[in-house]
């Protein structure tokens, strides 16, 4: 049952919402517009508010429901945390889409949600820290990832799994903000 619910959860992750929406309602593949990402902040730029908050909210709901479906039917306490892992990956390396994908951040707020939403609360602590020394809300949010594994371990349940899935979750999320990492070495700086 653990197996088919990892299937599930990094299925649900390979939703692509971006390009979907983006096809809809601009006729535009998301992966050739703006920063090439695959997510609701390119979608709302590139393509309109609607679509990127509908792509926000199908990515939260998408990693939700993996998570809430592993808790129910699971048959390890780990599961929760591993489905979280494999629907950011699902969503991170889209194998719908040649391994493109978002940054995970809508999905790791819909996993948190229904793991330990607290977690949320402490992440947005190094985020503001970090966007208000580096000016930067993009590099801000991919170093705070750092802190993830940490909080999932002292926070949720003092395990080596737990940290060493956390680790996972905010690696694949901390490469997907080399881009920004690149760009804020370059001069970049973005609020938002």
């Amino acid at each position: 049952m653990n197996l088919l619910i990892g299937a599930v959860a990094f299925l649900l992750g390979s939703i692509p919402s971006a390009y979907l929406y983006a096809k809809l309602f601009g006729k535009h593949d998301i992966r050739q517009i703006g920063s090439g990402n695959v997510g609701a902040m390119n979608t709302a730029r590139e393509t309109g508010l609607l679509p990127g908050v509908l792509t926000l909210l199908t990515d939260f709901l998408k990693a939700s429901a993996a998570v809430y479906l592993a808790a129910k039917f699971g048959d390890a306490s780990y599961m929760p945390l591993l489905a979280a892992a494999l629907v950011i990956g699902g969503h991170n390396y889209n194998p719908f889409l040649s391994f493109k994908g978002g940054k995970g951040l809508a999905c790791l707020g819909g996993a948190l949600v229904m793991i330990e939403p607290v977690i949320l609360i402490y992440l947005l602590i190094p985020i503001v820290i970090f966007t208000l020394i580096l000016k930067d809300t993009n590099t801000a949010t991919g170093l705070s990832m750092l802190a993830l594994p940490f909080l999932l371990y002292y926070i949720t349940k003092p395990d080596t799994f737990y940290l060493l899935i956390g680790s996972f979750i905010a690696l694949a999320i901390l490469t997907k903000h080399f881009v920004d990492f690149n760009a804020y070495r370059k001069g970049r700086r973005r609020l938002f």
